[in-house]
């Protein structure tokens, strides 16, 4: 996996991560940045011609907010990316992030060299976050070979 992989794998989770965490309040815009942290778990690439790859991506991520009394949560990550014999790249998949009572937010997250930051979009949500809405972005670098930390920034909406 070489060291671009990785970062687009880590970004992911963390934009997914970047939604779902935050103290509930209902009819609220609540918008929250912090620390992502992720590791990657399958990274599986299948080379369809020189350069061009196609790979399979999970990973998992804790999200650390700035603000100490918001709670922390986890994420599991799955998506793909493409990378061309010219040098670009695109990434595209899904994540659920979810707070220690068990409530969730899924959101779609998207990547690609063409971005500087990574747009990420909550799609449905659990419990209190049931009807939520909003997005954010995120950026990573990676760390070690499965390692990798950022910073994220969301905005969403409850009900």
């Amino acid at each position: 996996m070489t060291i671009h992989m990785r970062r687009l794998i880590v970004a992911v989770p963390a934009a997914i991560l970047a939604l779902g965490c935050g103290v509930a309040n209902a009819g609220k815009a609540i918008e929250e940045a912090g620390v992502l942290v992720c590791v990657s778990d399958k990274w599986n690439e299948k080379e369809l011609d020189k350069g061009h790859k196609l790979v399979d991506y999970a990973g998992r991520c804790v999200k650390v907010p700035d603000d100490s009394a918001t709670t922390k949560s986890t994420e599991a990550c799955q998506g793909t990316y493409e990378y061309m014999p010219d040098g670009t790249w695109k990434g595209s998949g899904t994540c659920t992030a979810t707070q220690k009572a068990g409530d969730t937010v899924t959101m779609t997250w998207e990547e690609g060299s063409h971005l500087t930051q990574n747009p990420y979009k909550a799609t449905s949500g659990t419990g209190l976050y049931k009807g939520v809405t909003g997005s954010g972005t995120y950026k990573y670098d990676q760390l070690t070979e499965t390692l990798f930390g950022g910073r994220y920034q969301s905005k969403y909406e409850l009900p």
